[in-house]
């Protein structure tokens, strides 16, 4: 390990580490710990310093004479595998000397930002498979929670919930294919919430914008099925209803989006269900929102089709797969003591679902509270370091 010398330098010093360790008068400023604004300075003070005490500088093609064939084709080796030219340089010799070799080998070097770009990306990013049905599900999605933008040359996914059960789908979905970021944050309406993100491949450009209406008239059959399945675990919901005493299934989707809503109904009607679609205008002040707004809901209310069209669509979201089951299990016009434990069950279930929701919440509280208190207690220690 190189000494730190005394500044002014010696006659001594200087040979050692110019003439003896071969370093640069750039590496020697950076041993004697000179600090300027332009580092050039620092190094052209080292300079005078030599040339005062009558140091020559090492001969400046002695590093190219000393480079064997063995070293270029490691370097050759190293680069291929995504090293930088620094790395490969090492203490040896100068990046640019690593660059001059590999060019006369006919290598053709990544330009700067992709070198960068590819240094920085900690985790692999897989191509989307290029699956129909799995793209049409992932546009419904879209429709609905998926938040999607670019991010440099990466395709960023995004959603925020405070729902496990989203959470898990957003992981299942996204994480074969990227590295899947979780990390609570506060939220205006609810407290707190959780926010995932997952950088995806190039090949998931098709999720930045949502797909034009025009677009899904012309998906198949099977498709459409997968579309619905993504918009319902996004903006659907399973519901009872109460009908003369007796509580019957009802499926909804939800939207503000009034060329969806229309496409959703239109789409229920070609699969053979009878749906309607309703109107409602939401009040001024709610949770927060000002201003009134329009929301619709395309509603299958008939129970037997309520039930065929949830066996038919392959949900994903966990809480919905669940209120699903229950209505599966339900019989049409079943007595009056079944159709109650239907509702028991129901109940049990809405409750579960909310104490699990709560506790989510409750978690991204505790999280956040103890990220933020290990923040100012690295903070206050820095402080003090500087201090002693």
């Amino acid at each position: 390990m190189t000494e730190v010398p005394a500044w002014p330098p010696t006659i001594k010093d200087l040979e050692r580490l110019c003439l003896v360790e071969k370093l640069s008068a750039a590496k020697i400023a950076k041993i004697y710990g000179l600090k300027y604004k332009n580092p050039k300075v620092a190094e052209s003070t080292v300079l005078y310093h030599l040339k005062r005490n009558g140091i020559k500088r090492r001969d400046a093609a002695e590093h190219i004479r000393k480079v064997t064939e063995e070293m270029v084709d490691r370097w050759v080796v190293r680069y291929q595998a995504g090293e930088s030219l620094k790395r490969i340089a090492g203490e040896q010799v100068d990046p640019v000397t690593v660059w001059n070799h590999l060019t006369a080998r006919g290598l053709v070097l990544r330009d700067k930002v992709e070198a960068q770009i590819k240094a920085v990306t900690k985790h692999e990013r897989k191509p989307f498979s290029g699956d129909r049905i799995e793209r049409a599900y992932l546009m419904g999605l879209r429709y609905g929670d998926l938040h999607i933008v670019r991010h440099g040359r990466a395709i960023r996914a995004r959603v925020s919930t405070t729902h496990p059960a989203m959470a898990d789908l957003f992981e299942s979905l996204f994480s074969p294919f990227g590295h899947v970021a979780r990390y609570p944050r506060e939220a205006k309406l609810v407290g707190y919430e959780w926010n995932l993100e997952c950088d995806l491949d190039d090949s998931f450009e098709f999720l930045l914008a949502k797909p034009a209406i025009a677009e899904l008239e012309a998906i198949s059959r099977t498709e459409i099925i997968a579309f619905l399945a993504g918009l319902f675990d996004a903006e659907g919901s399973v519901l009872l209803h109460d009908k003369r005493g007796r509580y019957n299934p009802e499926t909804a989707f939800s939207g503000a989006d009034e060329s969806l809503m229309r496409y959703v109904d239109r789409s229920l009607r070609i699969l053979g269900y009878h749906s309607k679609l309703d109107w409602v205008i939401q009040a001024e002040n709610r949770q927060g929102i000002t201003g009134y707004s329009r929301e619709g809901r395309v509603i299958i209310w008939r129970f037997l089709e309520a039930q065929g069209f949830l066996r038919s669509l392959p949900i994903r979201h966990r809480e919905k797969v669940e209120k699903a089951k229950i209505v599966q299990q339900m019989i049409y016009r079943s007595d009056a003591g079944r159709n109650l434990e239907d509702r028991r069950k129901w109940k049990a279930l809405v409750a579960k679902i909310e104490a699990e929701r709560l506790a989510f919440i409750e978690l991204a509280k505790n999280s956040l509270e103890l990220s933020n208190s290990s923040v100012e207690s690295l903070s206050s220690r820095s402080r003090l370091a500087k201090l002693a």
